[in-house]
């Protein structure tokens, strides 16, 4: 893997500046980063996410977790913000796949990585290893899931195509996952987490409102 893409599958898709500055004008906050984490009471390191963004009509960006073979993760903690488009949820877990996407009008760009941890060393904290499953830059899908077309939100999926033209399909496994994070890019003023799901031990947890 070179240099670029190891950077992105550790630190998530790289946007160019005036991009990255026309997200933040919007009021959209996703940050695709992962934290190391050290859990006292189980003795045990972990990863540390936070599921966030959103969408306003003509862009969206968005970052979610699902497990390493892309099926749901239950949320840590659920956060309730006032402002819309910012961070929904926070999962701790020891592995799990990120589900990065962007959106411009009808292009989208989707990158989904795979983190675990190394073994780590006698008194020594484990590293992050990171590797990507998925990466396409310009997919498209004429339907506006964001406006007109809304009904069709959870059902539709950008196509990308390789330079030769033929079609690339991502991972089956991961389908769900870009159902979800696809209605995520298009969600106006988004304020729930779509990737992440209340776990079952967890539905008795009180929310947290920031």
């Amino acid at each position: 893997m070179n240099t670029k893409l190891a950077t992105m599958a550790h630190r998530g898709l790289t946007l160019p500046e005036p991009t990255r500055k026309e997200i933040r004008r919007t009021g959209i906050f996703s940050r695709a980063t992962l934290q190391l984490v050290h859990q006292q009471q189980s003795e045990r390191w972990a990863l540390r996410g936070e599921e966030a963004g959103g969408a306003v009509a003509s862009l969206g960006h968005y970052a979610g977790f699902t497990s390493v073979d892309g099926r749901p993760l239950a949320w840590m903690q659920r956060i309730q913000n006032f402002m819309p488009n910012g961070i929904h949820a926070v999962v701790i877990a020891p592995e799990l796949c990120r589900v990065e996407m962007f959106r411009y009008e009808n292009t989208y760009d989707v990158l989904i990585t795979k983190h675990t941890l190394s073994k780590p060393q006698q008194g020594t904290k484990p590293q992050i290893d990171s590797s990507i499953v998925f990466f396409r830059r310009a997919g498209a899908l004429a339907t506006e899931l964001w406006g007109k077309d809304s009904a069709f939100r959870g059902g539709a999926v950008p196509r990308f195509f390789k330079k030769n033209g033929e079609e690339e399909l991502p991972p089956h496994a991961f389908i769900d996952a870009l159902l979800k994070v696809t209605e995520a890019v298009c969600c106006l003023g988004c304020k729930h987490s779509h990737l992440l799901e209340v776990g079952s031990s967890m539905r008795q947890e009180a929310m947290v409102t920031v």
